[in-house]
């Protein structure tokens, strides 16, 4: 069973501050860092519980989750504080990083009796805070199991997938579809409006259509008024399509229409648009329609 009151966070940008508001609604300090002052200093809640290091979360929790932009900083974040690591501690790595990665990492840090699991998270920073995102978890079951109550607090969902990487995997297989719905509708959204039509009128009818999926929930109404307040920002989803494709290079097999949807977050990130929410390939896409007006 999990020690509750020694909870640990490591990386407190929008997933990391929605998971550490998940366990305070059940009466959990976290202890948590973040590599960034300006965040730290953003930390209003006071029942969180302030790190002046990544060793001193290690130190203090026998349980601690890591919410990191990939697996290159998980990796030096790990290697920096090895000596902090005590046996028996468990990581839950909430990062959507490379499978292999993951992999060789759960298995070097088995070797120093501490059990390292992908806790992946399917869902924005908001659906984590209401309580609406699904966990997928791999590595060793023991672990998941003493886990499961705690992750249960953070996603409505939680589901073990197998052995150390396959939640990485599943990851980001989901990522692969959410973000191919999400710029099918960011596309359909842009038709509509050079037709003319009413957007509200249109988004009202996908979602009583056979076309709709759940991504017109969370982002429809967002590419309609523009609202590119960050849920899931551009730049992070950039980073997992590029790791689908590596992936798939790997495995000599193709993904021709992520690479069309890399080319587009390319095309945002170069607008400005990386730090927006992800919804804001919309604009993306329309700024083709200008280029082609120059």
């Amino acid at each position: 069973m999990i020690e509750f009151e020694s909870i640990g966070l490591i990386g407190v940008g929008l997933l990391g501050n929605a998971i550490a508001s998940r366990l305070l609604r059940g009466d959990i300090a976290p202890r948590v860092f973040d590599v960034d002052p300006l965040r730290m200093e953003s930390l209003k809640n006071a029942g969180m519980i302030k790190s002046e290091d990544a060793g001193g979360v290690f130190c203090n929790c026998s349980t601690v989750f890591l919410c990191l932009p990939d697996s290159r900083i998980v990796n030096q974040l790990i290697q920096e504080n090895l000596g902090s690591l005590k046996k028996g501690t468990i990581i839950l790595d909430a990062t959507t990083g490379n499978p292999d990665d993951t992999k060789v990492l759960a298995k070097r840090l088995s070797g120093m009796g501490v059990q390292y699991l992908d806790t992946t998270v399917s869902g924005s920073s908001v659906q984590v805070l209401s309580g609406e995102a699904m966990i997928m978890v791999g590595g060793c079951r023991e672990p998941f199991e003493q886990s499961q109550e705690l992750l249960e607090m953070i996603g409505g969902k939680v589901f073990y997938t197998g052995p150390s990487g396959s939640a990485s995997q599943l990851k980001l297989v989901s990522n692969l579809v959410l973000g191919l719905n999400r710029a099918a509708l960011a596309e359909g959204l842009v038709l509509a409006k050079a037709f003319g039509l009413d957007l509200v009128q249109t988004l009202q009818l996908l979602k009583e259509s056979a076309a709709y999926s759940r991504v017109m929930d969370s982002k429809g109404e967002k590419m309609i008024r523009e609202d590119f307040e960050p849920q899931a920002r551009l730049a992070q989803h950039l980073k997992d399509v590029s790791l689908m494709l590596d992936a798939a290079g790997d495995m000599k097999i193709s993904l021709p229409f992520s690479e069309t949807h890399l080319d587009m977050l390319e095309r945002g990130t170069r607008l400005g648009m990386g730090n927006l929410d992800n919804s804001a390939i919309l604009k993306a896409i329309e700024s083709l329609f200008k280029d082609s007006d120059l």
